[in-house]
């Protein structure tokens, strides 16, 4: 099939461009996100890279290929520190950015000074294969690989790795049809390939970031934002569900009322920043002593409440006590500016077990009247609702 090699060439440069700009106008909109920058420079090197590619058609002078070449493996490097960056992973050393360009310096200057078709393209090719693999590797590895956007992506640069890497194998066999300008090869193929390629990177890195400013939201609308904890608007829906399945399979479970105690006299003698500082570390004891599958939000103030799944009342009046006596030890720790002011920074915690029929109020109030008791008993223990 003949196809028309500088239509093409225009076509992918345009199309490359386009997603230049919209890379950058991404970048521009959400500058707080990491990576997004990388990205944007990735597309950048993209233009160039074909801006030299259709300079060559015109005047057919070997180094100018050399040239988009090398900005290949840049604009590669740039968007494989992008994604790194992107996924909260460490970005890359200095040492592999300036590593792998000088080996492309390197190996174009041996190409140009032996010129030799069929090598260069091999060598170019595997190149470009290797850092698409890795690419996809980082993708397919991440810690958000359940992201549909992050595996589509990853399978988009694993495919790139395949096409390139046949191309290594029929430059290596048949050199001559690997000319970029060479309307019988398999250039006008590989064309066809980076304009769908690059079009779907441009759209998965987008997608990547709604996903992300939407999972952002999500936490935002669900957590308490100075502790972290999930907030009360969450705690209904996961409270019901724990109910449901509960009484479903028939598994006991409980839930604790928390409060920390004479909380008021901390803010109003010691600062409203130490009982924040407070508080959080509560959470941070709370998450450390509480399970995996229970449920633990911030339900108002310095109230807190945790549902424990599969917990009988006994066992949840262990874990309760476990936290009030951990609690305890950490809040000693605490240092304060105002020393000569005492407080006894401790906890009191009703304990309640769900009962046949009974509504979540109902257990929240029992749990709640637990509370209060164990309060009137001289704070810093824990009560069974009766």
């Amino acid at each position: 099939m003949l196809l028309d090699i500088h239509t093409l060439l225009v076509a992918v440069a345009l199309a490359t461009a386009f997603c230049a700009g919209a890379r950058l106008l991404l970048w521009r909109m959400h500058l707080s996100l990491p990576g997004l920058g990388r990205w944007a420079l990735g597309g950048v090197s993209a233009v160039i890279t074909f801006i030299l590619i259709l300079s060559y058609g015109k005047f057919h002078w070997q180094p100018l290929l050399s040239l988009a070449q090398l900005f290949v493996f840049i604009g590669l490097l740039l968007s494989w520190d992008g994604f790194r960056r992107f996924l909260d992973k460490p970005p890359l050393k200095s040492f592999v950015f300036v590593g792998v360009t000088a080996l492309g310096l390197i190996w174009l200057l041996v190409a140009q000074t032996h010129y030799s078709v069929g090598t260069k393209a091999v060598g170019n090719a595997f190149l470009i294969a290797i850092l698409s693999l890795l690419i996809a590797g980082e993708l397919f590895f991440s810690a958000k690989r359940s992201s549909p956007a992050v595996r589509v992506t990853g399978c988009i640069y694993a495919i790139n790795a395949a096409v390139f890497l046949i191309r290594a194998v029929v430059a290596h066999e048949s050199p001559d049809t690997v000319d970029p300008l060479n309307p019988n090869g398999v250039a006008a193929f590989v064309l066809l390939w980076l304009l769908c390629s690059i079009i779907a990177i441009t759209l998965g890195m987008v997608l990547m970031t709604a996903e992300r400013l939407q999972a952002d939201l999500d936490h935002q609308a669900n957590h308490d934002p100075l502790t972290g904890a999930l907030n009360r608007r969450s705690c209904g829906v996961l409270y019901e569900q724990a109910m449901a399945d509960a009484r479903l399979h028939n598994l006991p479970l409980s839930v604790l009322m928390i409060d920390l105690d004479e909380f008021k006299k901390v803010n109003d003698h010691l600062g409203h920043d130490l009982g924040d500082k407070i508080l959080c570390r509560f959470v941070a004891v709370a998450q450390k002593i509480l399970r995996e599958g229970d449920m633990f939000c911030r339900f108002g103030g310095e109230e807190f409440v945790a549902v424990l799944p599969n917990t009988s009342a006994q066992a949840a009046l262990i874990v309760a006590d476990r936290l009030r006596s951990a609690f305890e030890t950490d809040s000693a720790l605490i240092e304060t500016e105002r020393r000569h002011q005492s407080f006894a920074i401790t906890t009191s915690i009703g304990i309640a077990e769900l009962q046949a029929d009974e509504a979540f109020e109902s257990l929240l109030r029992r749990a709640d009247n637990a509370l209060y008791f164990a309060k009137d008993n001289g704070r810093n223990c824990c009560e069974l609702a009766g």
